[in-house]
């Protein structure tokens, strides 16, 4: 179906590997129109030209796009004097060119840099156009006068300052590499003045953060050793505000700074209030380690489920998104700074134990199919003697369900073979105690082999018969795979069904709501 039939694709788990089209509009046709129209013919011959550019991805049915395109052409026009310019590409002529770009909606902007796509995260209007695409063309940290600097720092909700010795510093080299992840998010200078530095009380050389959070110390001076890993991290650490709120909105920020998230759970304002006063001192002593932040009970209940918290508030727990770990601190008595200082300490210095939901371990567990829970999960998946076939499912999943006389079928004809367990868990009621990214549950059913030996893991990704699952098991198991009888019936549950985990289940994830044609 092309795109102007199906008007809108939602989601791509594949990109056309050949792009295919005939070009509609010539380059050299367009070249004295302010917005460039490129296909499939030239656009990549185009993008491998630009140092900066902007190229927006659209439908001329679309009413959005029709709502940009006055301020996308006066933009244009106005990039022109800067050398930065701006194109489109029309994706009902272009519909694979777009597919293998992965175009999921209606306008898309990308920004290109130094010939590859990023994403583009400015406003819509012209005066937002020009304002982002010319903080890209410019360096990425200012030079600042000792004169100025008192300004300077007022001039971002987060300012980063280098102080140092010279234009030429290897450390500045360093700032400005750092400086190029985060242009968006905020604003950095540097200054070349040892008397400056002195006044500021920054080392040379050295860096300070200034921020407008009336919850943060207004000024932050970095301590550690001058590497480029340092310098990022305790930018993302100054990233997110002291004590913020964390919701679909500010989720992402969050996830950028990648610090583990200490939860504050709160009902009403009055109560978030008096958290704010209670806690503040402990969220600024250990922002670097853990970052404090209010969650709306009364609209992220369920995430406080996904965390094993109870629906008694306030409530308190440390989650690791990264390493997809949580902690959650026991309901049995008020939240005070002295219980939640001791809780974050006892987490950073490595003295606290990950918290896995699971059932309780079965009183006989000799049926065809193994049945797992998270206590046993590590002992039986990663038995270097055995190969394990994994099938991570959820009771109200359908695919799981058409799934099961299939899979109980497998765990029988494979009964006799010693060391290849067959086993099922329902992972809704119990946790996988592993970070490994492919054990990550992102649909059910999930189903993967830990091999024997090396405990590699590798993902299944066939169809459900029978056939499929013991040729798998064949090819990548370590131990050989003998059918009961040798014998295997082509038994199928009609297709590689599969659905995506909801996000109350997932874990905490930004809200995606789009309009048809956004």
């Amino acid at each position: 179906m092309s795109r102007a039939k199906k008007q809108v694709r939602f989601s791509m788990d594949t990109a056309f590997l050949a792009v295919a089209g005939s070009a509609v509009v010539a380059e050299s046709e367009t070249k004295g129109l302010a917005v460039r129209e490129l296909n499939a013919s030239n656009m990549y011959s185009w993008v491998d030209r630009q140092d900066l550019a902007l190229v927006q991805f659209y439908a001329p049915w679309c009413q959005y796009c029709k709502a940009l395109e006055p301020a996308y052409e006066k933009a244009a026009s106005t990039l022109e004097a800067d050398g930065v310019p701006l194109a489109k590409v029309d994706c009902t002529t272009s519909a694979a060119l777009c597919d293998q770009l992965g175009i999921k909606g209606f306008p898309t902007l990308k920004v290109v840099m130094d010939g590859k796509f990023r994403a583009y995260n400015g406003s819509r209007q012209e005066a937002g156009i020009v304002s982002y695409m010319r903080k890209h063309k410019g360096p990425p940290v200012t030079k600042v006068r000792p004169a100025e600097l008192s300004e300077f720092v007022k001039s971002g909700h987060i300012v980063v300052v280098g102080y140092f010795k010279s234009e030429s510093s290897s450390e500045l080299g360093v700032l400005k590499e750092v400086a190029k992840e985060f242009i968006e998010d905020f604003t950095f200078g540097f200054v070349a003045d040892k008397s400056t530095a002195k006044k500021q009380k920054v080392s040379m050389p050295g860096i300070a953060i200034y921020t407008d959070d009336d919850n943060d110390d207004q000024m932050s001076v970095f301590s550690g050793k001058y590497t480029k890993d340092n310098v990022r991290n305790f930018i993302k650490s100054r990233s997110v505000p002291v004590l913020g709120e964390l919701s679909s909105r500010t989720f992402s920020t969050y996830s950028k700074a990648g610090i583990p998230l200490g939860l504050v759970f709160y009902k009403t304002d009055e109560s978030r209030s008096k958290l704010r006063e209670e806690l503040l001192s402990v969220a600024k002593e250990f922002r670097d380690q853990v970052c404090l932040a209010f969650v709306d009970a009364r609209a992220y209940w369920k995430h406080a489920a996904v965390l094993d918290l109870k629906t008694q508030w306030p409530a308190f727990a440390i989650q690791n998104v990264g390493m997809r770990t949580k902690y959650p601190m026991p309901q049995d008595k008020e939240l005070s700074a002295k219980d939640v200082r001791q809780f974050v300490s006892d987490y950073a210095t490595g003295k606290m134990a990950p918290h896995y939901k699971s059932a309780e371990i079965p009183a006989t567990n000799d049926g065809d199919v193994f049945k797992l829970v998270s206590k046993q999960f590590n002992e039986v998946v990663f038995d270097k003697t055995k190969d394990v076939l994994v099938l991570l499912h959820a009771t109200w999943c359908i695919h799981c369900r058409r799934l099961m006389p299939v899979y109980q079928e497998l765990g029988r004809l494979l009964k006799s073979n010693a060391n290849i367990v067959v086993a099922q868990m329902e992972a809704t009621l119990n946790d996988v105690p592993s970070s490994d990214p492919a054990l990550e549950i992102t649909g059910y059913p999930t189903i993967v082999l830990v091999r024997a030996v090396d405990n590699v893991v590798v993902p299944y990704n066939g169809d459900r018969s029978l056939n499929s699952f013991t040729e798998f098991l064949r090819v990548h198991a370590t131990h050989s795979v003998t059918a009961q009888n040798n014998e295997v019936q082509r038994i199928s549950a009609n297709g590689p069904g599969y659905m995506v985990v909801p996000p109350q289940f997932a874990g905490f994830t930004p809200k995606d709501v789009r309009h048809e044609e956004l």
